[in-house]
Order: structure tokens, then C-alpha cells, then sequence
């Protein structure tokens, strides 16, 4: 991240508009302090949603404060035809679209885990009742094991399936 320029950039901006910081604040609803250590560069990761929050009062463009935040894969998806003639406001929730898709397909993915790590503790426990019920002569009945065994089969079904992938933000 250039803290520099983003910071020439929003406190040109101020100028420009002959608004204090604190008013900036009060505008984009973001906190004087978060204003403030963004202005400063204390701010390593700086949420788009604000940038965009600072775009507008400012109006500034909100490919060049993403340019000074690092964003440069972002930009160069930005800067392909099919996104020319977008708006500051387009952009955001394109971005946002995009931010959420990758948040669903994270919790997607984790939750396949979480399915697979019960059902091979399940699977587990149904062994160790196995050899339990071996070494101490007690009942633990075929028809006992093959209903423990479909629980576990039915908890995996699920996971063979792949992810929905009409949940993708759609191409502009």
C-alpha cells in the first residue's frame, strides 16, 4: 500500500472541498480515529467499503484510491472494457459481490470439513464400540452397526455434492 498517496489523495481532496476531517467523518460515517489512521497509513488492510464511503464525498475516483491501497489486481479486472463506464457506486457492489462470493465459497468449503471431521469421529467410535464389544463379550448387533454405519453414510451425502456454482457473481 502507497500510505503516501493515499494520503496526498484524501487530504488534497479535503482541501479542495474546504472540509475538515472530522466533517469527512461525519459523511462517509466512518470513525474520526479509523478517518484518521487511514490519513496516516496506520490502516494496513483498509475495507473497500470505506475507500468507497471516502470516494464519495470527495469524489474521488475509486480506481485510483484502490490503486493507492495496493489493489492492483483490482484494478486491472477494473480496467477491462467490460467495466468501463461503471460508477464508483457499480464498482462497490461489483466488489462486494465479489468479496461475498468468496466468503460463501470459504464457509462452503468449511463446512465440508466440519462434515467430513464428524463423520470419521463417528466412524472412529464405531470401531472402538466394535473392538469393545469384542473384548468384553457384549452385544453390538449387525443390525446395531449397519444403523450407526448409515448415519455416517447419510452424513457424508452432502459432501460428494460440488459447489453451486450459479452462486457466482454473473459477468457484467
Amino acid at each position: 500500500m502507497n500510505s503516501e498517496k493515499l494520503q496526498n489523495l484524501i487530504l488534497d481532496a479535503i482541501e479542495n472541498k474546504k472540509i475538515s476531517q472530522r466533517q469527512l467523518a461525519k459523511l462517509t460515517g466512518i470513525s474520526r480515529s479509523t478517518l484518521n489512521d487511514i490519513v496516516n497509513g496506520k490502516i494496513k488492510k483498509i475495507k473497500l467499503d470505506d475507500l468507497y464511503q471516502i470516494s464519495i464525498p470527495l469524489e474521488l475516483n475509486l480506481e485510483n484510491l484502490l490503486e493507492a491501497c495496493g489493489f492492483n489486481s483490482v484494478i486491472k479486472s477494473l480496467s477491462a472494457d467490460r467495466y468501463a463506464g461503471m460508477s464508483n457506486r457499480q464498482l462497490k457492489e461489483l466488489l462486494d459481490e465479489y468479496q461475498q462470493s468468496e466468503m460463501n465459497l470459504l464457509d462452503w468449503d468449511a463446512q465440508k470439513r466440519k462434515q467430513c471431521s464428524s463423520a470419521r469421529s463417528k466412524l472412529n467410535a464405531i470401531t472402538n464400540k466394535i473392538e469393545m464389544a469384542e473384548r468384553n463379550k457384549e452385544k453390538y448387533s449387525n443390525k446395531e452397526i449397519a444403523k450407526d454405519i448409515e448415519e455416517v453414510f447419510n452424513e457424508l451425502e452432502p459432501i460428494q455434492h460440488k459447489y453451486d456454482y450459479s452462486k457466482l457473481p454473473k459477468k457484467p
